[in-house]
């Protein structure tokens, strides 16, 4: 859930000044994630995970479903944070008009974050706003601790103050300014959302074929020491089975929440809210359809009244460059209690330097003005392309090398660990719309591969001796068949790889042995030499076990 924090003044005219400036350094480029994630996965570029910062996309809805503990490579996110545990994120909101029920024009957020892996399977997330009267505010936005341990590692406990899990990976990082009213609809006295961070315990399974179950218990949303009070939320059960695969275009499932609380006059109102999520991915386009429905007992004080409430949003993202996304949205809430309120929503967000972007929205609703608000983001400090230090191994021996065969080593090392070519040319998969992740972050800066990815995938080790490894990260088959949860180990490989067998599994996605790879495998393309270049150097200079 986005917070809005009043302090600091800032006029629309300023912020444009400041964009227009901004843009006149460079041409716009896709942005770098905050460190945390950036630099703890090789340097990644943001579009990793989101479509647009803070808008996640199928990868990054996976991540955050599965508290971490899939698509991060969990060593990499370790040494990162020995040496930068924490990240820093500011933005400068200003509307014109006012929205109703707010006080001033502009508004600013500056809050810290850190987040990855405490262990190897401990998981953890905190933002922390800091306002003006306390540093760090007595509130936090979001603090949990994730055991990924449970059911061989299929299994995750999470503790603490975190999104409530209903959509969570498509509802709490939004593109538009304004949010889903959708998800953050009132009842009455019920202040209870779909949207909210509260406090709570939330057990997560991931299963196969992307399915994924979640069910949690939820308390207050109030600071660290009221960590566990109901306050206006009451507390509340939530029960959710998604389909969420980012090697799918279609995303979607079914959720609930129920509870109880005191309504403004004592009584007790118990409610239910049924939801149901679609998402599509194809290309440039993005469509999400989220449709609720609610029922209150008693959500009025001094009435016996029942309300039953409908909502629904549509909505599609349009990447008309890699930099610049267009984001419309039709909503309707009906609160059943007389209240209906319709919303046409349009953003534009615009990556005007790497970690900083510019979003500008439209909000129109019958009968009223409309609004046009503004939002500048930064996100840092930040650094592209770096390795935690003492991850890689050391620089290959060129002593006594041609001089072609010296740089082509040179060239497959730094495709490796960067995803890019050492003339600056990036490899892409069959998208060029996706930024991946470099060779390194799956397959570990040695090779040695076990990194859990998407789908009970574990990535391969590397090597002249290349063989899959099973779900608990032992030996597995030569083929490269996907290994699923609770697939045991196969046979040892039969035959040692080749540059032309490397080549074929990066562009084509077929092993040595003519088996297809996983489709988490990227088909990558580059150049011919480029693809000879990084085949020669995972061939004789990853050695993963000495």
């Amino acid at each position: 859930m986005r917070i809005v924090l009043r302090r600091v003044a800032m006029a629309p005219t300023i912020i444009w000044a400041l964009a227009l400036f901004l843009s006149t350094l460079a041409a716009p480029r896709p942005a770098s994630a905050v460190p945390l994630f950036a630099n703890g996965q090789g340097g990644a570029n943001c579009a990793l995970c989101h479509t647009v910062v803070p808008q996640l996309n199928g990868y990054g809805r996976y991540v955050l479903m599965t508290n971490f503990s899939r698509g991060l490579n969990r060593h990499l996110q370790m040494m990162q944070n020995r040496s930068l545990p924490v990240a820093l994120e500011a933005t400068a909101n200003a509307s014109h008009p006012a929205p109703v029920g707010l006080p001033s024009l502009s508004s600013s957020l500056v809050q810290l974050i850190s987040a990855g892996f405490l262990g190897k399977d401990l998981s953890y997330f905190a933002t922390v706003p800091m306002v003006s009267g306390g540093f760090p505010s007595s509130s936090v936005d979001q603090l949990w601790l994730a055991d990924n341990t449970l059911d061989r590692g299929n299994g995750s406990l999470q503790v603490g103050r975190f999104a409530t899990p209903v959509f969570a990976p498509w509802i709490s990082q939004s593109l538009s300014l304004s949010g889903y009213g959708i998800a953050s609809m009132q009842v009455g006295s019920n202040a209870a959302t779909l949207a909210d961070n509260r406090w709570g315990a939330s057990y997560t399974q991931v299963g196969a074929s992307g399915l994924i179950g979640n069910i949690a218990y939820l308390a207050g949303n109030g600071p660290i020491e009221h960590a566990f009070a109901s306050g206006t939320e009451g507390n509340a059960w939530s029960a959710s089975l998604q389909f969420l695969s980012p090697e799918k275009r279609w995303s979607g499932g079914f959720a609930t929440l129920f509870g109880s609380i005191l309504n403004s006059g004592g009584a007790i109102d118990r409610y239910s809210r049924e939801a149901a999520l679609a998402s599509y991915d194809v290309g440039r386009f993005n469509f999400l359809a989220i449709g609720t429905i609610g029922h209150d007992t008693l959500p009025l004080p001094l009435s016996t009244a029942s309300s039953t409430s409908q909502a629904y949003s549509l909505e599609s993202i349009y990447a008309v460059r890699p930099w610049l996304h267009l984001d419309t949205r039709y909503e309707r809430i009906n609160d059943g209690l007389g209240s209906i309120t319709t919303n046409y929503i349009l953003d534009a967000a615009l990556n005007l330097r790497p970690n900083i972007v510019l979003t500008v929205e439209d909000l129109a609703a019958p009968g009223a003005t409309p609004i046009t608000q503004y939002q500048l983001l930064w996100a840092g400090p930040w650094f592209r392309n770096r390795m935690p230090p003492g991850t890689m191994q050391p620089p290959p021996n060129l002593h006594g090398l041609s001089a072609a065969r010296a740089h082509a080593i040179e060239n497959g090392r730094a495709i490796f660990y960067t995803g890019k070519d050492l003339a600056g040319v990036r490899i892409h998969g069959p998208d060029p719309l996706r930024v991946y992740q470099s060779c390194a972050v799956c397959h570990q800066p040695t090779g040695v591969g076990g990194v859990r990815l998407p789908d009970g995938a574990i990535s391969a080790q590397l090597g002249p001796h290349a063989h899959m490894l099973d779900n608990m990260g032992s030996s597995g088959s030569a083929s490269s068949t996907t290994a699923m949860p609770g697939m045991p180990g196969m046979s040892a490989p039969t035959r040692d790889w080749t540059i032309a067998d490397f080549e074929r599994a990066i562009a084509h996605g077929v092993d040595n042995t003519g088996m297809q790879l996983s489709s988490v495998m990227p088909r990558w393309q580059m150049s011919k030499r480029d693809l000879h270049d990084i085949a020669l150097y995972v061939l004789t200079q990853l050695h993963p076990h000495g």
